[in-house]
Parts: structure tokens; sequence; C-alpha cells
């Protein structure tokens, strides 16, 4: 335990270092104050453009914004965070394997799970304090601007949404840790998601699917009750498990 931690401290204080925590912590406290900010402005954005839209025949009836229709931006910008959390740490392994330092702390008798385990656990706890970052300064500012900051469901489409990207985290790592491209293990989780995305057209496998849990917003306008989102839930936890498992193994079977 006390290896896997240390291992668990060098992986943080990379972050740190390079100044990747900064700029996410940055870019992810932007989209918690644009979630709010964008709905807000959206009646005097539309205003603006009204006299130039008029004459091209579009006319715009009273607009009425209040916290649903922040928390609607919040999940509108989720693919976003994704993608920038997935493009961040796409080439975690790769990294490791180029310059040859992974090939110093095997010979030291560190072993290779505990490698594996250290960057999976520093990748998951990086995401963790982004999304709730996110979620937490769009709430603050939801509360301050409108009434009733907290709709019915929101809770569970904030978990549900979070657990999506533990998910296709846990799937790139699994792609990472056998590959020496970052990029490919980024286009290939893409390519999975894009799958899962495709079968759910079939609405008899729709609520199965992880792609599932960036639909949380239909819980708030309740459009979608609970027991339609938990199954995807309950999927996304077990592949995860399984995910990181095969990073895990990735990393055993890699030839450095």
């Amino acid at each position: 335990m006390r290896q896997l931690l240390l291992l668990l401290r060098k992986e943080l204080l990379e972050l740190v270092r390079t100044k990747r925590a900064m700029v996410l912590l940055i870019v992810f406290g932007i989209f918690g104050i644009l979630n709010p900010a964008l709905a807000k402005l959206t009646p005097w954005m539309l205003s603006l453009m009204g006299e130039s839209l008029a004459e091209q025949g579009i006319t715009f009836g009273a607009i009425t914004v209040d916290a649903l229709t922040s928390w609607t931006q919040y999940f509108k910008n989720l693919m976003m965070e994704y993608i920038l959390i997935l493009a961040m740490f796409s080439s975690i392994f790769a990294q490791e394997y180029q310059s040859g330092t992974l090939v110093n702390l095997l010979t030291k008798g560190v072993s290779r799970g505990k490698v594996a385990l250290s960057k999976l656990l520093a990748v998951q706890l990086t995401w963790t304090v982004c999304y709730w970052l996110t979620f937490l300064v769009t709430l603050g500012y939801t509360a301050y601007f409108w009434e009733n900051a907290l709709p019915a469901g929101i809770w569970l489409a904030a978990v549900c949404a979070y657990m999506m990207g533990v998910w296709l985290l846990s799937l790139e790592l699994a792609f990472a840790s056998a590959l020496n491209s970052g990029m490919y293990a980024l286009l290939l989780t893409g390519g999975v998601f894009a799958l899962f995305f495709a079968l759910g057209m079939l609405p008899q496998l729709t609520r199965f699917l992880p792609s599932h849990l960036g639909d949380g917003l239909g819980l708030l306008t309740g459009d979608m009750a609970s027991s339609d989102i938990l199954p995807a839930l309950w999927v996304s936890l077990a592949l995860s498990a399984t995910q990181s498992a095969l990073c895990v193994v990735g990393i055993r079977k890699k030839q450095l």
C-alpha cells in the first residue's frame, strides 16, 4: 500500500509540475461559470439580434430563463468536458513507454500492477475534482440568479454524468496501457463511444448503455424516470471495473 501511495503522489505531483492540474481547474471552473452566464445572457443576446433577424422574417416571442435553463446548458457542455479530460490523459502511458522512465521504476522492484493502479487513481481523482468543481460553481451561480437551483432529479443526473466520465477514462486507459500512441487510445475510445451511441438508436438497448448517462437532463424535465437511467449506471460501474482490470493486464503484457 505504501508503494502505491508513493506512486500516486508521484503522478499527482507530475500533474502539478506540468501545469496540467492548473489548466484543468481553470477550464472546468470557467465551464461552471459559463453555464448560468449563458442562460442569463440568452434574452439579451437574442434582443440584440432581434432586429436583423426580423428583417429576415424570424421573430421571437417572450423568452423566459430560469434555473432549468442553466442546467440545460450544463448538460449541453458535458461533451466538451469529456473530450478535454480524455485528450489530457490519452498519453499517460505512452509518455512512460517512450521516455523509458517506467523501466527505471520496474528495475527498482515496483510492480506493473501498482504503476497502472496509481495512474488510474490519479486520473479518476483529477476527473472527480474537476467535474464536481464545475457542478458546484454552476450550482452556486444558478442559486444566485434564480430560485429552485436544485430541481428534482439533479443529483442523480449529476452522478450519472460523472460516471460516464469514469467509464470513458477507464476505457481510454485500458487502450493506452497496451498501446504506444495516446492518439490511438483516444481514437479507439471515441470509436467505442460512437458504437454505443449508434446502438442507442435501438430503444430496447438504450437504457443499458453507458452512453445514455449523459441524457440526465430528462430527469429534470420529467421526460425520464430514474428507472430509465439506473440500468445504464450499473452497467457503467461494471464496465469501469472491468476496464480498470484490463488496464492492469495491458501494462503487465506490454513489452518494454
